[in-house]
């Protein structure tokens, strides 16, 4: 069997790292889905079209919002998998 077939990550630190790296990404998405609400609001407040109509930046925050939790739910399984780790080795 292959490494990747037998676990998802390779040792504690590359689980740690993976935390990292979907805690940045997570925040990153959910900076940019409330700028696009923000200028959502904007615009339907100032009557205007910015480059989108209001709806359209609102849908954009909403699926920017949904993919978010990607990131998120990748990370909460990352560390219960770490968490799994450790009380495995405390065990032993």
């Amino acid at each position: 069997m292959s490494y990747s077939q037998d676990k998802p990550f390779k040792d504690r630190e590359h689980i740690i790292w993976e935390v990292g790296i979907c805690a940045k990404a997570h925040n990153y998405i959910t900076i940019l889905s409330l700028i696009c609400m923000v200028v959502g609001i904007i615009s339907d407040f100032l009557g205007m079209k910015l480059a989108l109509t209001a709806t359209s930046w609102l849908l954009l925050a909403v699926v920017g919002g949904v993919l978010s939790l990607a990131p998120l739910l990748h990370m909460l399984t990352a560390k219960h998998l770490l968490g799994t780790e450790l009380i495995k080795k405390d065990q032993a």
